[in-house]
């Protein structure tokens, strides 16, 4: 069974510009992409399988779509998971949402009246998204913080010994 998704296509589309001819369908795979590659790894496990299976209640009801808050006499905002999502879910669109598999390969669609940006442009792209992405959550995690919501040290998230002989890196290209 799949996971819910936390946003839709229009979601997104209120936060970065999603093309019109970009089906629900082919979105919502980057929108799980997103989810279980991006915001879980910012979050515990448990907190994230309660985020999506009691999205509709307090306090993730105020996490989602983000809010005005009051901390020590001061006004503050933060603009939700649901922005999150939607940059994590726009930059793995934008590396990969153009490309098609077909019986020959790869390939890129092009238009007598149009060109697809350079592979270099569609990284840099991601990559300004996923920053976007993560400075978003920087302020969801303060908000999280200042309300005592527990996102990060769950019981589930103790050191573990397993796959401790491997070692992973991640590439910028």
């Amino acid at each position: 069974m799949k996971q819910p998704l936390l946003i839709t296509k229009s979601k997104a589309a209120e936060y970065v510009q999603v093309a019109i001819g970009c089906s629900e369908k082919e979105f919502n795979r980057f929108i799980r992409e997103a989810q279980e590659f991006d915001l879980k790894t910012l979050v515990c496990e448990e907190f994230y399988y309660e985020l999506l299976n009691k999205s509709t209640e307090e306090p993730y009801t105020d996490i989602l779509p983000g809010k005005e808050y009051t901390y020590r006499e001061g006004t503050y905002y933060h603009e939700g998971l649901e922005s999150v999502l939607s940059y994590f879910a726009y930059a793995r669109y934008i590396l990969k949402g153009n490309v098609v598999s077909t019986s020959h390969g790869f390939v890129t669609k092009k238009t007598p009246n149009s060109e697809p940006i350079s592979q270099t442009e569609k990284k840099d792209l991601y990559y300004t998204h996923r920053q976007d992405a993560n400075k978003l959550f920087e302020n969801v995690a303060k908000y999280m913080d200042r309300k005592e919501i527990n996102y990060k040290d769950c019981q589930d998230c103790g050191t573990s010994s397993v796959g401790n002989d491997i070692e992973t890196r991640a590439m910028k290209w």
